[in-house]
């Protein structure tokens, strides 16, 4: 009997070691509050580049992009107009094709607040 309660008592003890760990995790976690919305013109999404663009080619009617990282929102700008997507819409595995009018040159590409890349010059 002496053995049952002993594996209780340790049962209980193991699991609130196990609830302190993960509390003591969400403690760790909450001093770093989420990046507030940023409040420039532009209207960016993230206020820093957590995504990187290893391969850009601008179509007839599409822009295609090879992203590694997390992204949130894909910018366009043209002469004659501008598009903002959300990755999910357009992305894939890491790659992302924006329908763009058909010919338009050049096209300025900014995901997120990355530095953008003009395309077609």
């Amino acid at each position: 009997m002496a053995e049952v309660n002993g594996q209780k008592a340790f049962g209980v003890m193991l699991l609130g070691l196990i609830a302190l760990y993960f509390t003591l995790q969400g403690r760790k976690e909450s001093p770093a509050p989420p990046p507030p919305p940023s409040s420039s013109p532009q209207g960016e999404a993230s206020p820093t580049c957590q995504a990187r663009v290893w391969a850009a080619t601008l179509g007839y009617q599409e822009v295609r992009l090879q992203l590694e990282g997390q992204a949130s929102l894909i910018r366009l700008a043209w002469p004659q107009g501008s598009l903002e997507v959300e990755t999910p819409r357009v992305c894939s595995a890491g790659e992302c094709r924006v329908p763009i009018p058909p010919g338009v040159r050049p096209v300025e590409v900014r995901v997120d607040a990355c530095p953008p890349i003009r395309l077609g010059e």
